[in-house]
């Protein structure tokens, strides 16, 4: 009988909320196991710590770590983001969040503007509107209000959100371990131990190594995917100014890279990202005045994140770049995906495999989308951008640029992680242009099809007025929270 034991004894090693989270995630799934923090200084360059968003995608595995959103959103740890503002050439564009109106005179919204449309497809996707008129509402349950397309990203300022893991982690019974020094004992170059201080050693059924970029548990020879071509920046500007909550984010494209403002409850990240290839770090401190730490990087994945008894998340296992703050969100597939396999105290093989294929997809997925930012579209200048221009898309951006730019739609692929309205929208804006127009929107007649395009634009410009401004509807959560 081939019998599959639980893990038992689960050690954890990194300094941020990557490594937080991990932990209080394996100690709620699994109560009796025994869950060990290595607790190392935190990577400066481990973005997927630094700059945290929670995506519609792995909400429900957020949810699972035992946090109360309406508590975070209320102690200024969280904030709302509804859509993304790209000066990224002419014109502007806005990327909403959720799936935007499904339907309109029997065609999805965006073939028939395709179609028969005039002015910008955003004034037809309400949080895209709503985003730029810096006024938020959470999804509607009644599916006949334009607020029920709505769904929104949560940023999280890691400064606030760490004690409130802390706290998270000591309720799950999570062992921390806060060591001076720490060193990796391998076996045929696998790791198979940690030697605490000097004398400790740690064993454990399986490591999660979320020590960011630096990756210290991966085997000697483990292979990466350089994903530098296609992601170009490797460097990142980081500041703060004063407190300007919105649910808009904002990017800037310049000659020399892009700038962007991610604001927060307490605070607004500043930024500008640039690759030091085409721009050195003079001229890009030029972009950014003012005191700014610069953080080097290295977009890249591992190709089998789990190894033997090491699984890698966060950016020991993909470093996917500041756009759009992807890191925690995948770092939440991950676990989610790992918790849903579950390993054993016997590495399977099988299983291993399972996870690396599925884990792989999903990194690829946003590596893409985040791609299309730097490769779709000829409209910006610069040095940055033209060194950006020679790369060859990534097989998943490929596939969507080639369908889209056929066909206007883009084919279901397997763990996709951004919405299919984003990708529609985010194409749209790069300029990419569908060669066929869609032949169901095009059977609707003309005249219909404006009458239901205007009336749709009416309503959607109508909701901002209806609303609070965003800093107002904090304060009143907070209120609301508090008694």
């Amino acid at each position: 009988m081939n019998r599959r034991e639980a893990l038992h004894d689960i050690v954890v090693v990194g300094g941020g909320i990557v490594a937080l989270t991990a932990a209080i995630a394996f100690a709620r799934a699994l109560p009796r196991a025994t869950v060990s923090l290595v607790a190392t200084k935190a990577d400066p360059a481990a973005l997927a710590d630094r700059l945290p968003a929670v995506t519609p995608a792995v909400a429900e595995m957020f949810e699972t770590l035992g946090l109360d959103e309406a508590a975070l959103v209320a102690g200024g740890v969280a904030t709302h983001r509804l859509g993304e503002r790209f000066a990224w050439g002419e014109p502007a564009f806005t990327v909403g969040e959720g799936d935007g109106v499904a339907n309109l005179a029997g065609a999805p919204p965006h073939q028939l503007w395709r179609a028969h449309g005039e002015g910008a497809f955003e004034t037809l996707v309400p949080a895209a509107v709503l985003a730029q008129a810096e006024r938020f509402a959470p999804p509607a349950e009644d599916r006949a209000s334009l607020l029920s397309s709505l769904n929104y990203t949560l940023r999280l300022d890691p400064e606030a959100l760490t004690p409130a893991l802390l706290a998270a982690m000591r309720a799950a019974r999570v062992r921390l371990i806060a060591p001076t020094s720490l060193s990796v004992e391998r076996q045929a170059g696998q790791t198979i131990a940690l030697l605490v201080d000097g004398g400790t050693r740690l064993t454990a059924d399986l490591f999660i190594d979320a020590s960011g970029p630096a990756a210290l548990l991966a085997a000697e020879d483990a292979a990466w995917v350089d994903w530098r071509a296609t992601l170009p920046v490797d460097r990142l500007l980081l500041a703060a100014a004063a407190a300007r909550p919105s649910p808009l984010d904002r990017y800037e494209a310049g000659s020399h890279g892009w700038g962007a403002r991610w604001p927060l409850a307490r605070r607004t990240l500043v930024g500008f990202a640039y690759a030091r290839e085409t721009t050195n770090d003079a001229r890009a401190a030029k972009e950014l005045p003012g005191p700014a730490e610069r953080i080097a990087l290295h977009p890249r994945r591992q190709v089998a994140p789990f190894a033997g008894t090491v699984l890698a998340i966060g950016d020991a296992a993909a470093a996917l770049g500041p756009l759009g703050w992807p890191g925690y969100t995948l770092a939440l597939a991950q676990l989610e995906l790992a918790l849903s396999l579950m390993p054993a105290r016997t590495p399977e093989p099988l299983l291993i495999a399972e996870y690396n294929r599925r884990a792989t997809l999903r990194a690829e997925r946003l590596h893409a989308y985040a791609a299309a930012f730097y490769l779709a579209g000829t409209a910006r200048r610069g040095s940055f951008w033209h060194a950006a221009r020679k790369a060859e898309p990534p097989a998943e951006l490929a596939t969507a640029l080639a369908q889209f730019g056929q066909r206007g739609t883009l084919p279901p692929v397997e763990e996709e992680m951004v919405a299919p309205a984003q990708w529609w929208q985010a194409l749209i804006g790069l300029g990419v242009s569908p060669q066929r127009r869609d032949p169901v929107a095009l059977s609707v007649p003309r005249v219909s099809a404006i009458a239901a395009m205007t009336q749709l634009r009416t309503a959607i410009a109508a909701l901002p007025a209806q609303l609070p401004p965003y800093p107002a509807w904090l304060a009143q959560a907070g209120g609301a929270r508090s008694r």
